[in-house]
């Protein structure tokens, strides 16, 4: 056997352990995404949040803390979660695009949180303490589901926290858009 020949038989074998190589580790890929997709559609069980995509809802909402709205619009809030999500620089429709999703779900899309007793929004804690305290409103309505409550089509939402009276909270009420119902229609 020549050289020359040695060299190309080399070569070919080379190859052919490249393209096992290359066939087995995809074969690894695909199981390993596999049980990726696994392991997110247990979550997505256990969490009751459907498959992106399985909804697409809209909600009005407004959130105010110590009597100032807080200004979604701001791009650090736009498009924060391909799930739940404020976009196109509206900073009062809350779109949604899957089934379940709470807002609690928003505020953790946001990096803050909510629960009956504090609202969290860029790492400060608003919490109920003296006459400052947390409100919670789904269309008109006091509502104490909080963080739980899963936001339906065309709700009206409202989270408020401070010292407001009753009059200064119907104005935060009524100041809610009405621009879900645009948004629904465009789809």
């Amino acid at each position: 056997m020549r050289k020359k020949d040695l060299i190309f038989y080399v070569l070919i074998l080379a190859l052919v352990v490249l393209f096992l190589w290359q066939w087995l580790s995809k074969g690894a890929l695909i199981n390993q995404l596999n049980k990726l997709q696994n392991h997110n559609n247990q979550l997505q069980l256990l969490s009751g949040i459907g498959p992106l995509g399985s909804a697409h809802l809209h909600a009005d909402v407004k959130v105010y803390i110590n009597g100032n709205s807080i200004d979604f619009s701001q791009r650090k809030y736009q498009l924060a979660s391909s799930f739940i999500h404020f976009e196109e620089g509206i900073g009062d429709v809350i779109h949604t695009h899957a089934t379940g999703l709470t807002i609690g779900h928003l505020f953790k899309s946001l990096n803050g949180d909510i629960n009956n007793n504090c609202v969290i929004l860029e790492k400060q804690s608003y919490c109920n303490e003296n006459e400052k305290k947390l409100r919670f409103y789904v269309n008109g309505q006091l509502n104490n589901e909080f963080d739980n409550y899963i936001i339906h089509n065309l709700d009206k939402i409202l989270v408020s926290y401070g010292t407001e009276n009753d009059s200064e909270v119907k104005r935060q009420l009524d100041s809610i858009t009405n621009l879900a119902p645009r948004y629904n229609l465009q789809g």
